[in-house]
């Protein structure tokens, strides 16, 4: 999908691209394997157990296979569904050499996954020209160097650019010029607002609104009523209003780590071995991003779907994963009681600050000792993963 314009841009105007790979871990599966091609293919975890499925061919899709959908409920769908387990380093490799093509061509570049990118091109019109021509280039080098099949939607701002980017997928290009926003947005389904879940679009259905002009013709006021403090950003998104402000890195919320078990689990080892895995990477990434978190969620889920979550706030910000252990094995032993037996367990941190502000609350030669400690431990699993080296309380879980 190409909508051509004769208009260039100004400097003024504020150009934000969304570049997204096309179905990416099965693309760079086919590149691997090229009898892929043309085949239903899924990549993601065992029908016999409990994998999802993490993506999915538009061959697949066509059956009705989705992402995050559970792979035995995929092959049910498409029996002839090649599933693959996925090849993580060659995606990382990948992900890496888009990286550096897409800041060839914008000042600023972040990556929102492995598989998607925000572009702010604003001010280098007399360089590409206009928005269109700049993405026809970037996608063919991105094609030639790669390989590899992306989208590319352009906006004013991200949350434009982003819908532009799902609606002309695959392999399509889709400029909303400047003051075109609401118009562009406002024959689509509610649903194709970023965070417009299926919960809030139940809502507004029952309001009266299907569509994202039907949202606007509700008015701030309404949406103020039903939905409180969020009716007014609800109002600013479908309207084509948000933030064009694209930094190198959106600073984290929190930092988390899951597992979902083979089998449902109420053996308490196996339970407190896999909290201490999940403290252990959620550690390894506070460390890596030099924050420190103070407050511990634990998030653990029954066999039909039931989900509960408990939190606690510590005395002050860690990084370590004794301490995160100790506070979830703490929520654990409080809300659990063995009663059930658990399908998952999540141990997420929050309330994050850079790790300088904890400095000062650890004995000097304390802090050293552990320092070294865990750079020793990082350096160890960013080498061979997190099945390199592990407390023996991780033992048994992977």
């Amino acid at each position: 999908m190409l909508q051509q314009s004769t208009q260039g841009v100004t400097p003024a105007e504020t150009v934000v691209m969304h570049v997204d790979m096309d179905c990416f871990y099965v693309s760079v599966e086919r590149l691997l394997d090229p009898s892929l091609n043309g085949l239903p293919v899924a990549v993601g975890g065992s029908p016999d157990g409990r994998g999802v499925v993490s993506s999915a061919s538009y061959e697949a899709r066509r059956f009705g296979v989705r992402s995050a959908m559970p792979m035995g409920q995929a092959m049910r769908l498409c029996p002839q569904l090649v599933v693959v387990r996925g090849s993580y380093g060659m995606y990382a490799k990948h992900s890496a050499a888009l990286a550096e093509i897409f800041r060839r061509y914008a000042p600023v570049v972040r990556m929102a996954s492995q598989d998607e990118a925000y572009l702010d091109l604003t001010g280098t019109g007399r360089l590409y020209g206009t928005p269109l021509v700049a993405a026809e280039r970037l996608r063919r080098d991105v094609l030639a160097e790669t390989r590899l099949p992306c989208s590319i939607g352009i906006g004013s701002n991200r949350l434009v650019a982003k819908v532009a980017s799902d609606l002309c997928k695959p392999k399509g290009l889709l400029w909303v010029p400047p003051g075109s926003e609401e118009r562009f947005l406002a024959p689509l389904p509610i649903e194709r607002i970023p965070g417009v879940g299926h919960r809030i679009a139940e809502r507004l259905h029952a309001i009266g609104a299907r569509r994202v002009g039907d949202v606007v013709t509700l008015g701030a006021a309404t949406l103020d009523k039903h939905f409180g403090e969020h009716g007014r950003d609800l109002y600013s998104r479908c309207s084509g209003v948000s933030s064009a402000h694209v930094t190198e890195h959106e600073p984290a919320k929190s930092i988390g780590a899951e597992e979902t078990f083979d089998r449902d689990c109420s053996d308490a080892e196996v339970l407190d071995a896999s909290l201490s895995a999940l403290s252990e990477k959620v550690a390894s990434r506070l460390r890596a991003e030099g924050i420190v978190a103070s407050t511990i969620t634990l998030k653990y889920r029954f066999h039909d779907f039931e989900t509960h979550t408990a939190a606690t706030t510590l005395a002050y910000p860690v990084d370590d994963e004794l301490a995160i252990l100790e506070a979830a094995r703490g929520l654990l032993a409080a809300k659990w009681g063995g009663r059930r037996a658990i399908r998952l367990l999540g141990v997420t941190t929050s309330g994050l600050t850079e790790s300088s502000a904890q400095l000062d609350l650890l004995a000097e030669e304390g802090r050293e000792k552990r320092d070294r400690l865990h750079a020793a431990l990082d350096r160890i699993r960013g080498k061979h993963g997190y099945g390199g080296i592990r407390r023996a309380s991780s033992e048994g879980t992977s």
